[in-house]
């Protein structure tokens, strides 16, 4: 989802704290999850705290699941994404 369309979507809600989590497959540093939590808050223009959440499942990067949105930055996202488009290239 293009980053303008979230900002739109996300204006037309309160001002509240927007409560989600980061999915890794190993432990964030503190300063990590602050980078993360910050580049979200710029990205929405809303205070927003992430919970870290640890699944063995994943490969490599992280996933964040933030506000009923996924932002899988994740090697299994990314070759989902990628299997999607050949495989149906007109949605991608």
């Amino acid at each position: 989802m293009p980053e303008e369309t979230v900002r739109n979507v996300i204006s037309t809600m309160t001002d509240e704290i927007l409560y989600g989590s980061i999915v890794t497959g190993m432990p964030l540093s503190e300063a990590a999850q602050k980078q993360i939590t910050r580049h979200f808050e710029e990205m929405l223009g809303k205070r927003v705290h992430l919970s870290c959440n640890l699944d063995d499942r994943q490969i490599m990067g992280i996933r964040v699941e933030l506000n009923g949105y996924c932002y899988d930055g994740t090697l299994r996202g990314q070759l989902n994404g990628l299997r999607k488009l050949l495989t149906h290239p007109e949605e991608g």
